[in-house]
């Protein structure tokens, strides 16, 4: 895709109709005429256009890979922690646990989500990841079942934020053709997981209590293993916060700004971008229009925004199916990781000698392979035949026969192999959706 942009351009000096091919999604026809004037966002797409991908936003994706990274963390550590919490605490319903963070996850997507749009981008981006790093170490004091659930929602607070924000900083800063990197930097969610689980093998065989113990038997100094863990995955998010708010730095989004009718730091935003990158191209707040558009400074108006949502059949289309792939994947993937190891025991599985070394390693296999699987859904979306929607259909029918097969799990060999092929297309499949 190639565009020219005069920097000089006056708004009443633009051609009638500026036509051009977009990445993958067909044609777009920008209509510009003296009484139908280009929206400033589309205007500031152009600017992103014409400085190009650079520095700025190769910087912008390793911080916004540290969410990724983060979020995983807190989405897999869930698993480590709770059979070990559960032999010191000895709750009636331990896979409750996860109910806490699914529910802070859901809370804090909703809250940042108006927030970024209230605040700015930038704010919501950079107390996520740092909210999280304080929680979770927290988390580690926990004296009970139910301040550990506690500890756990309010860090799952914080992580569904910065799920909510991650790809959307990214997403707003980027030239079109390069948008095929929302989807591949989803392999950072397998890397979470790699990491994980990692730490955490070494510090449960040495710190936590043997299997079968009970609260009689699991005194909190022979149980502190998932306690490190919560403490050393606390300091690693803080280390990334820290990272991504004084090293990784990024300015207010352009494109919020501009929604926002502050045209002049929309511009200084813009113009940022492009120093960092060393781009000779310079916006001036004339090349922007006086929009009518009301700032959404309060959260009614944020709500209206919603509502915008599911104007029209397509787009009102397009919005349910993605809330009903994103309502059966939350029911699928907890059900999958927290009841996994049950439904093996209660139909007999026999896949191996069952110890921690075998566990571990079989979590560290899969993971890794998990990793490659945005990597393919990366490539697929940019074929013409399939595209996003059907580069979705294809990794969910893959993950779901493969999700199939794993209930005839019979050995190990079987379990390893079927593990690594759900992780490889489940995280596929998530990061089209994401994206």
């Amino acid at each position: 895709m190639s565009r020219t942009i005069s920097t000089n351009m006056e708004p009443e000096k633009k051609p009638e109709l500026t036509h051009t091919t977009s990445f993958s999604e067909g044609e777009i026809c920008h209509h510009t005429t003296e009484h139908i004037p280009t929206p400033n966002v589309t205007l500031i797409q152009d600017a992103i256009e014409a400085i190009g991908m650079g520095r700025y936003q190769w910087r912008l994706m390793v911080s916004c890979g540290f969410g990724f990274v983060v979020d995983q963390m807190l989405l897999v550590s869930i698993s480590l922690v709770m059979p070990q919490a559960s032999k010191e605490f000895a709750p009636q319903y331990a896979t409750l646990l996860s109910a806490s963070q699914y529910a802070g996850l859901a809370i804090g997507a909703i809250a940042f989500g108006l927030l970024a749009d209230i605040t700015g981008r930038r704010l919501s981006w950079q107390i996520s990841i740092f909210g999280v790093s304080i929680f979770t170490a927290v988390g580690a004091a926990s004296p009970t079942w139910a301040v550990l659930n506690v500890f756990v929602a309010i860090a799952a607070f914080f992580g569904g934020g910065n799920l909510a924000i991650d790809l959307t900083v990214l997403a707003e800063s980027l030239p079109r053709k390069w948008g095929f990197l929302l989807t591949g930097l989803a392999c950072l969610w397998g890397l979470g997981s790699t990491i994980t689980g990692l730490i955490a093998w070494p510090l449960v065989v040495n710190f936590c209590c043997p299997q079968g113990a009970t609260p009689a038997t699991c005194r909190k100094s022979d149980n502190m293993g998932w306690r490190y863990l919560y403490i050393i995955l606390g300091v690693l998010c803080l280390f990334m916060s820290i990272l991504r708010s004084f090293s990784l730095r990024m300015s207010e989004s352009p494109k919020w700004l501009a929604l926002q009718g502050r045209r002049e730091e929309a511009v200084v935003s813009i113009n940022t971008i492009s120093r960092i990158n060393k781009s000779a191209y310079r916006m001036s707040s004339s090349q922007l229009h006086e929009e009518q558009s009301e700032p959404h400074k309060s959260m009614r108006a944020a709500f209206g925004m919603l509502a915008g949502l599911f104007q029209g059949k397509r787009q009102a289309r397009s919005m349910i199916c993605l809330i009903l792939i994103w309502l059966l994947v939350g029911i699928a993937y907890p059900v999958y990781i927290v009841f996994l190891t049950y439904y093996l025991e209660a139909h007999g599985a026999k896949i191996g000698d069952g110890s921690v070394y075998q566990t571990y390693r079989d979590w560290s296999v899969s993971s890794v392979v998990g990793i490659l699987g945005p990597v393919l859904s990366g490539y697929l979306i940019r074929v013409p035949f399939l595209g996003r929607r059907r580069t979705i259909t294809l990794t969910a029918c893959a993950c779901a026969i493969f999700a199939g097969l794993f209930t005839t799990v019979k050995n190990e060999a079987q379990n390893v192999g079927f593990s690594c092929m759900i992780n490889f297309f489940l995280n596929a499949m998530y990061g089209v959706i994401y994206g």
